[in-house]
C-alpha cells in the first residue's frame, strides 16, 4: 500500500508543480515539502502540506488563480 501511495502522491506532486510554476513563473525560489509527506505519517487521504517561497507578494488575482 505505502508505494501506491507514493505514486499517487508524486503524480500530484508533479500536477500542483506545474500550476504553481505556470503562475509564480520567475518569482518561484522555492517549493518545500513538509508535514507527514516527510516524516512518514501520511495516509492515502491525508493532505499534502507545502511552503511556497517566492520574491514579491502575491496579487489577488494570482492567489485566486492558484486557489482554483
Amino acid at each position: 500500500m505505502r508505494v501506491a501511495v507514493t505514486i499517487e502522491i508524486s503524480n500530484q506532486l508533479s500536477e500542483v508543480l506545474s500550476v504553481i510554476e505556470r503562475h509564480l513563473e520567475s518569482t518561484l525560489l522555492a517549493v518545500h515539502l513538509y508535514g507527514s509527506a516527510v516524516d512518514g505519517g501520511l495516509k492515502p487521504y491525508s493532505d499534502i502540506d507545502l511552503l511556497v517561497t517566492v520574491t514579491v507578494r502575491l496579487d489577488e488575482t494570482t492567489r485566486r488563480a492558484l486557489i482554483n
